[in-house]
């Protein structure tokens, strides 16, 4: 396999399985919302939250976090504070609980060996990334998400890849990207010019 400067990795569906993920919580939200019958609207902020975030991966916009915030908070008539509440609990706090049961385990393990030899490790998101790097332990050389002031932009949207680059100082063929979607990671490192592997195919290289 081609010895690269740096690699970039995605993180949900990449570094971790999202499949587990997804079972855990949603038997999560069954649970809490039986308990809680008076807090049920939350579902629904959630389920219009994922609705508009694939709308919004089509348009490539720079005020898409914004303009999400905005309608949910119009949608369910609460404040934007109460809607980043919820979605703060649910895609992030309490997913921190069981990242590390669902971690690709060959690939992070991959990770650590070639960032010892000194391959530079870069997280990119769509989603905030920082904490869920430490539930799982893996503390690359740089990370980023769609949410930070200078990438605001969503995959496929190749911007945000390009502002890493320069950042980082990196060049597009020193860099792999290692994604699970290829109608976004995979887009997003082709419009960038970067050599893109789906982590589905890892058994079948070398890494």
């Amino acid at each position: 396999m081609k010895r690269y400067k740096a690699w970039i990795l995605d993180f949900d569906g990449t570094l971790t399985r999202q499949t587990p993920v997804r079972i855990f919580m949603a038997l999560w939200l069954v649970g809490y919302y039986l308990i809680h019958p008076k807090r049920i609207n939350e579902i629904f902020v959630l389920r219009d939250w994922r609705r508009l975030r694939e709308k919004l991966f089509a348009t490539e916009e720079e005020n898409y976090r914004t303009r999400q915030l905005a309608e949910l908070s119009r949608r369910h008539g609460m404040p934007k504070s109460s809607v980043e509440k919820i979605l703060h609990a649910w895609m992030i706090e309490r997913p921190l609980k069981i990242l590390r049961f669902c971690v690709r385990k060959k690939l992070l393990d991959a990770a650590k060996n070639h960032q010892r030899l000194g391959v530079k490790m870069i997280v990119y998101s769509d989603n905030p990334v920082k904490e869920k790097l430490r539930a799982i332990n893996f503390f690359p050389d740089e990370s980023f998400s769609s949410d930070d002031e200078q990438i605001r932009c969503m995959k496929p949207a190749s911007r945000g890849l390009k502002k890493i680059l320069a950042l980082t100082n990196l060049k597009p063929d020193e860099v792999l990207y290692i994604g699970d979607r290829d109608d976004r990671d995979g887009i997003c490192a082709r419009r960038a010019g970067v050599e893109y592997l789906d982590v589905k195919d890892l058994e079948k290289v070398t890494l």
